[in-house]
């Protein structure tokens, strides 16, 4: 991974305010108006309600839904300013409320929080529905954790919507991505063989993880010269994931990410004899357990391709703009233990 450093906040940060330890404030990035620069700032500690935990904040990771939502743009649940993005979430139970029963002060927990309402995960302190969280795989740091759950869940979950299953052939579209790269070794490990559309960059990064083969998306004979898979996943939407209608053969299915960009796409579906699945990923930490076993057991492992501290996540946001490498951007978070 690529370990990205400075000694004073990136560009579109500001940092508010001396640095102080307190019982009552913490600080997050924000932003005050839709589109504004994030901005670090001091603002209130949130106190566990009934049914939730507060979790001292150690990594989180950027999703896009993260930048659409700052642009005013993501899902009406999660439109409030100031706006704390992010909604992964790894750390450490720093109080839990009333009636918590499965987690306590010291747990290290990570989980999707709250999706797709606000979570606020960029941030020192969050809480969250205890019932939404999972233990942390133990091979796992915290900087790996954080960057699992919504990526991962998402895959999890549309290879469910799809229906995959052992003896399978799957083609996944941006493979390279935070969900790709899970979704291509979540596949492998439920027995499906996988052909990854990405760019030739990251074939073999694409091999070592499981891809039975790796295809250029940018050449339409090539991406034609598959024939026909049992299933796709489709991560980028648009023109493109409406050719991947043609892939698909009659009976299987095609669970789309983005399936708002893709015009017709239910009628498209039918006209092929496919089943279209839009899928909106969604909190399970039924799945999340079963994912953390992967983890531990080898057969998973998330690739951070970069780090950045709490101060720098405009700078982890733009790395993720401009599709800079293969993998996850990790925003490290470093509450202070309490005083």
């Amino acid at each position: 991974s690529v370990r990205c450093r400075r000694e004073r906040p990136g560009a579109g940060v500001m940092i508010v305010g001396a640095r102080r330890p307190s019982t009552t404030t913490m600080r997050a990035a924000r932003h005050e108006n839709w589109g504004s620069p994030l901005e670090i700032a001091d603002v209130e500690r949130p106190e566990p309600a009934a049914g939730e935990v507060r979790i001292a904040v150690r990594a989180t990771s950027v999703n896009p839904i993260d930048m659409h939502t700052g642009n005013n743009s993501g899902y009406e649940q999660s439109m409030r300013l100031p706006c704390i993005p992010g909604w992964d979430v790894a750390g450490v139970v720093d109080a839990v409320g009333y009636g918590v029963t499965r987690y306590a002060v010291g747990d290290r927990l990570y989980g999707l929080a709250w999706f797709p309402y606000p979570a606020g995960t960029y941030a020192e302190y969050m809480t969250v529905p205890a019932y939404h969280l999972a233990p942390m795989p133990k091979s796992a740091s915290f900087t790996e954790a954080g960057c699992l759950p919504m990526a991962a869940l998402t895959a999890w979950q549309m290879l469910d919507a799809a229906g995959v299953r052992a003896g399978q052939h799957v083609l996944i579209s941006g493979a390279s991505g935070g969900v790709g790269h899970l979704a291509v070794q979540l596949a492998v490990a439920r027995g499906a063989t996988v052909t990854a559309l990405v760019r030739p960059d990251h074939h073999a990064a694409l091999r070592e993880l499981g891809a039975h083969t790796c295809v250029d998306y940018t050449h339409a004979d090539a991406v034609t010269a598959i024939g026909k898979v049992d299933a796709a996943i489709d991560l980028v939407g648009f023109d493109f994931g409406a050719s991947l209608f043609d892939r698909v053969t009659p009976g299987g299915t095609i669970a789309l990410s983005t399936a708002w960009s893709v015009t017709g796409y239910q009628a498209a579906a039918a006209q092929r004899g496919i089943r279209a699945a839009s899928c909106l990923v969604e909190p399970d930490p039924t799945a999340l357990a079963a994912i953390t076993e992967l983890v531990d057991s080898g057969a998973v492992r998330v690739v951070v391709g970069a780090e950045f501290d709490l101060t720098e996540a405009a700078d982890a946001q733009q790395w993720v703009k401009d599709r800079r490498g293969f993998g996850k951007a990790a925003i490290v978070v470093n509450a202070p233990e309490r005083t």
